[in-house]
C-alpha cells in the first residue's frame, strides 16, 4: 500500500517551496534530495525552515518540519534505497541536472525489482520546460541493461508531466534575517498533473487536479505564460528596470508582450487543439492593471535567466513562432522579444555570459543560427531566423519606446 510519503528532488524554490507546502498541507512526509551536500546539511542543522508567502494582503509565512534530506553526490545509495521505498516523487530541477536525476531513478527501478516491489512509482515533473518526460525516458532506457529491467520500467514507472503554478521568488533581507533558509512564493495551493499514472492516482492530495492533454497545457504555459513573463524581463532589463512590476507599469513592453502572447496563443492553440477563448483565458487571468502591486519583488534577472535554454527551438520563442508559421501567421513579436533576450546583459548569469561569447566570437548572425537551433536552408527557419536578426538591428539603431510609438 502507498505510503504518505513523497521525495521531491530539487530542493530550491519550487521544491522547498510550491511542492513542499501543498505535499505537507496534506499530510505527506517530505523527503527532500539535492545535488549539494551543503544546502543539504543547512537543511538538516536547523530540522526546519520557513516559507513567506506575499500577496497584496500582505506576507504570510508557514514552518516546514519533520523532512528528511539527502544530497545525491554524497547519499547517492539512500536516495536510491528511499525511491526504491516510497512510490511518489516529484521533479523540480533544469536539465544539467537530468543526468544525475536518470540515475537516481534507474538505481531505484533495480532495487525495486530485486526487493520484488509491484507498487507502481510515479514521477511528477514540475519543470517550466516542454516534453521532459520524453527526455527522461530516454536517459533511462539508455542506462537500463537488459528486457527485463526495461519491462519493469515500463509497466511500473510513470513519468508524468506536470504545471509550476506558483511562483519562487529571492527572500528578502527581512526574511533571511529572521530564517537564513527562507523560502519566498507566491501564493496557490493547485497541483496541476497529467492524469498518466501508472496504477492509480493519488487521491488523498486536495491540491492535486488531473488534467488531460497534458503536454499540450505545459506548451501552453511555457510558450505562451512564461514567454510573456520572459520578455517583461528582458525588455526591461534593456530599460534599465530592476523588478518585474516596473515592467508591468511600462506601456511598451505591455504592447510588445500583448502581441507576442496573441502570436504565441495562436500557435499553440491551432496545433493542439485549444480554442482562442482557452488560451487567452489561460494566460490572462489577471489584467495588466491587477499585476502592478510591489509586493513581491521579482528580479528581471531572475525571469530572464539562462538565456541560452530559453532561446533554444524548443523553448519559449523559436517553438511558439515555428507554429505560428505552420499554421499561417508572422510571428514578428515573438522574433522580438527573442531580439531583446540576445542583447540582454547579465555578467553573473553563467548561460548569458555563454551567449555573449558566442555572438563576440561568431557575430550575431551566426549566433543566432547556432543559439536558436535554425536550418537556414528551411524556409521557416529562414523566416524566424530573418525576424530576430532584423529585430536585434533595429532595437540597436534606434530604441523604439513608447514616446515614439502610434
Amino acid at each position: 500500500m502507498r505510503t504518505k510519503e513523497v521525495v521531491i528532488i530539487g530542493a530550491g524554490k519550487i521544491g522547498r517551496g510550491f511542492l513542499s507546502d501543498c505535499f505537507s498541507k496534506a499530510g505527506y512526509h517530505l523527503v527532500f534530495v539535492n545535488g549539494s551536500p551543503r544546502t543539504i546539511d543547512k537543511l538538516n542543522e536547523a530540522k526546519e525552515y520557513t516559507i513567506f508567502t506575499s500577496s497584496p494582503e500582505g506576507v504570510t509565512s508557514r514552518v516546514i518540519t519533520g523532512f528528511e534530506a539527502y544530497s545525491s553526490q554524497r547519499d547517492f545509495d539512500m536516495v536510491v534505497k528511499r525511491l526504491s521505498e516510497i512510490d511518489l516523487a516529484c521533479v523540480a530541477l533544469y536539465p544539467t541536472a537530468y543526468d544525475n536525476v536518470a540515475d537516481q531513478l534507474v538505481g531505484a527501478i533495480r532495487k525495486r525489482m530485486a526487493d520484488g516491489v509491484e507498487e507502481p512509482l510515479n514521477v511528477l515533473f514540475f519543470v517550466n520546460m516542454v516534453l521532459v518526460s520524453d527526455i527522461m525516458r530516454k536517459k533511462i532506457l539508455e542506462r537500463l541493461s537488459n528486457d527485463d529491467e526495461i519491462k519493469y520500467f515500463e509497466t511500473h514507472v510513470g513519468l508524468v508531466e506536470a504545471l509550476t503554478q506558483r511562483g519562487g521568488y529571492d527572500p528578502t533581507p527581512e526574511m533571511l534575517e529572521q530564517d537564513p533558509l527562507a523560502i519566498s512564493t507566491t501564493p496557490g495551493d493547485v497541483l496541476p498533473v497529467g492524469d498518466n499514472f501508472v496504477g492509480e492516482k493519488p487521491t488523498d492530495i486536495p491540491s492535486m487536479q488531473f488534467l488531460d492533454r497534458i503536454q499540450g497545457r505545459l506548451i501552453r504555459k511555457v510558450w505562451c505564460g512564461n514567454m510573456s513573463h520572459c520578455t517583461q524581463a528582458v525588455i526591461g532589463r534593456y530599460k534599465g528596470y530592476t523588478y518585474i512590476y516596473e515592467c508591468v507599469r511600462d506601456q511598451y513592453i505591455r504592447k510588445v508582450v500583448d502581441y507576442a502572447i496573441a502570436e504565441a496563443n495562436f500557435g499553440v492553440g491551432e496545433e493542439y487543439g485549444f480554442t482562442q477563448e482557452e488560451m487567452f483565458q489561460h494566460i490572462y487571468k489577471k489584467p495588466w492593471k491587477d499585476k502592478l502591486d510591489d509586493t513581491a519583488k521579482d528580479f528581471v534577472t531572475r525571469v530572464a535567466a539562462d538565456p541560452m535554454r530559453k532561446l533554444a527551438r524548443g523553448d519559449r520563442y523559436v517553438g511558439p513562432a515555428l507554429l505560428c508559421l505552420k499554421h499561417g501567421k508572422m510571428p514578428f513579436f515573438l522574433a522580438r522579444g527573442a531580439a531583446y533576450l540576445f542583447l540582454y546583459k547579465n555578467d553573473e548569469d553563467k548561460s548569458c555570459v555563454e551567449k555573449d561569447k558566442i555572438i563576440a566570437e561568431l557575430g550575431i548572425e551566426k549566433a543566432i543560427e547556432k543559439i536558436c537551433q535554425l536550418d537556414l536552408s528551411d524556409a521557416n527557419d529562414k523566416i524566424i531566423y530573418d525576424l530576430i536578426l532584423n529585430n536585434y538591428r533595429e532595437i540597436l539603431d534606434h530604441e523604439v519606446y513608447p514616446d515614439q510609438m502610434a
